[in-house]
């Protein structure tokens, strides 16, 4: 059914929710803390070589950007033509959301953990999007579209924004909580992994998927099989009415 308020209402709140990671922990505080508090003036050896935190930055981000290009056909043809938008989007929500809230162990030195744990963050949070994308068409009238969308955005710039208003004020006020500067980032990163997974529920609860008649193409069908193998049960279950 087109138009649901509730149903619009559970799509906004995933962006409220994924936007704290993009702009607290991709924009914000995690380069930062790389460059000066994982890897440090010094670098890290990679193959025999000296490399700086910024050009190792640059490489998980391309590194992230190659995965995501090379699963892309894939998740877009699930999105198009199969009823499980919903179980992927949750299944790369509450994954990227744990490896968000994991980064609290990376300490200074912990260079690939970091690495690790941020590359698989990306990859799931732009996984997710590809299936919140696919959601909008189903979701609104023609009319409409450019509203809901616009809403979308409104709710992720907000949720985003408070949530990094948030974490800055843990960061500058530290020293009146008692915590080194660093724990403090560490802290302000896991938390937007639990605000992300949090806010998330509500995508659960309100969010109602369209059953399509459209049968997804035979040479697509393995790779579904392969990517719904990838999300444990509990996480499908949630996307189920």
């Amino acid at each position: 059914m087109k138009n649901d308020k509730k149903s619009i209402f559970g799509w906004c709140m995933y962006d409220w929710a994924n936007s704290a990671y993009i702009t607290t922990v991709g924009v914000a505080l995690l380069p930062i803390y790389f460059a000066e508090g994982i890897v440090g003036k010094d670098g890290v050896l990679l193959f025999g070589a000296t490399v700086s935190a910024t050009a190792l930055w640059g490489f998980m981000l391309g590194f992230a950007a190659l995965l995501v290009f090379l699963f892309a056909p894939v998740l877009g043809a699930i999105a198009d033509f199969s009823s499980a938008k919903k179980k992927f989007l949750l299944g790369f929500a509450y994954f990227g959301s744990l490896f968000a809230t994991l980064l609290f162990l990376c300490k200074p030195g912990d260079v690939w953990l970091a690495v690790v744990l941020y590359i698989c963050t990306q990859v799931c949070f732009i996984g997710g999007n590809v299936f919140y994308d696919a959601f909008l068409p189903h979701l609104a009238s023609e009319d409409k579209l450019d509203s809901v969308s616009a809403k979308g955005f409104a709710f992720g710039y907000v949720g985003g924004s408070l949530q990094y208003g948030i974490a800055l004020a843990l960061v500058v006020m530290h020293k009146t909580f008692r915590i080194e500067q660093s724990m403090a980032v560490r802290i302000a990163m896991a938390m937007t992994g639990l605000w992300w997974a949090g806010w998330t529920l509500l995508t659960v609860k309100y969010l109602k998927e369209m059953k399509t008649e459209q049968k997804l193409p035979e040479k697509y069908q393995n790779q579904t099989n392969f990517f719904l193998l990838i999300f444990p049960s509990v996480l499908v279950k949630l996307s189920q009415p």
